[in-house]
């Protein structure tokens, strides 16, 4: 009867966080204990937690979703809080949080600065930033509220975020410079380095009662000086390729292609309704353009050795091991370089 007298005149029918925030993570329950009634409830919705807070202290957890009526479920939670409701002198040293224990996913992360480390097969610096999103949740609620909520009446999910957020930063940036993986190899890393970068925070986590559930790198960016040595080694690997593929082409595949060209020629003024006239232009033409072929490929004999025969010469020495790999591919980077 004296729990009935104390509830007989007051009016909240129902303590729930209704309609809960995406940006809030944690929510004091707003009203004043005087306004309780006897058979109010309590109602804690899935992946949610109440906990009830006593002059500054925890008194009770509530962590199984349901409704519970304060005149007659005997809960831990609805117990504690009777009991020392029995003994108010006033109803300010009390308060009711809710808590999201579920997984808060698609959360942004981002490197504030470029990570800058030299690649091991270009010999040149990279600087990238990464980016990608991560999955967190609380791991251990009591500890949670003791040493970071206290008497806050809401903590934003984006609080923590920031927190998390500052120590992937630094952590991502240790494994890429220690990994020194070379710019055109990242994409095929980055999922070991997501999953490296979740073990390696794992502990660091823990001590904040934190849990990083899920880790992903989605994107990566060079800086514009970076872009620029990747597009030279680029220019250069193109033409290293168009140059080798032309090593096994001898004079008698030249001339049949020249003869090709000028049936090709022909063949075309044909087509197109040219007379005979026009067809001797065009056979004139790619007469004119083999002559031109042959004078050029008799000047290039008095020449210099051209790039190609250079590389050749070299190429042939490294397969006859008269040279090591080193040697060969200082003396191949000097060719290209005079290029």
């Amino acid at each position: 009867m004296w729990l009935f007298d104390i509830f007989k005149d007051q009016t909240v029918d129902i303590i729930r966080w209704e309609n809960p925030s995406s940006e809030l993570l944690v929510w004091q329950w707003p009203q004043n204990f005087d306004e309780i009634k006897n058979n109010s409830s309590l109602i804690v919705d899935p992946s949610m937690a109440s906990i009830f807070i006593h002059n500054g202290k925890i008194e009770s957890i509530q962590e199984e979703a349901g409704k519970w009526s304060l005149e007659t479920d005997n809960t831990p939670f609805l117990s504690s809080m009777k009991n020392i409701m029995s003994g108010f002198e006033t109803h300010d040293k009390a308060q009711i949080y809710f808590v999201k224990k579920n997984k808060i996913a698609n959360q942004k992360w981002g490197t504030p600065n470029s990570i800058t480390y030299v690649d091991p097969t270009y010999d040149f610096p990279v600087e990238l930033r990464a980016f990608g999103n991560f999955t967190f949740q609380i791991s251990d609620l009591e500890n949670f509220w003791t040493n970071y909520v206290a008497n806050k009446s809401e903590v934003l999910v984006d609080d923590i975020r920031m927190i998390l957020v500052d120590r992937i930063a630094q952590t991502i940036a240790s494994l890429f410079a220690k990994k020194k993986v070379s710019y055109n190899e990242i994409d095929a890393y980055t999922v070991d380095i997501a999953n490296e970068l979740t073990e390696a925070t794992k502990e660091d986590f823990a001590k904040m009662w934190l849990e990083l559930a899920d880790f992903r790198i989605e994107d990566i960016n060079f800086t514009e000086k970076t872009q620029s040595f990747i597009d030279k080694i680029t220019d250069k690997s193109a033409d290293v390729a168009a140059i080798k593929k032309t090593w096994n082409i001898d004079n008698n595949s030249m001339n049949n292609h020249s003869k090709i060209e000028q049936l090709n020629a022909m063949n075309t003024a044909a087509a197109a309704g040219g007379s005979a006239g026009d067809m001797m232009w065009a056979g004139m033409g790619m007469a004119m353009w083999m002559n031109m072929q042959n004078q050029m490929q008799n000047n290039n004999q008095n020449q210099e050795p051209s790039l190609e025969d250079k590389l050749t010469k070299i190429k042939n020495l490294f397969d006859k091991d008269l040279i090591n790999e080193e040697d060969y591919n200082k003396k191949k980077n000097e060719i290209l370089g005079s290029m």
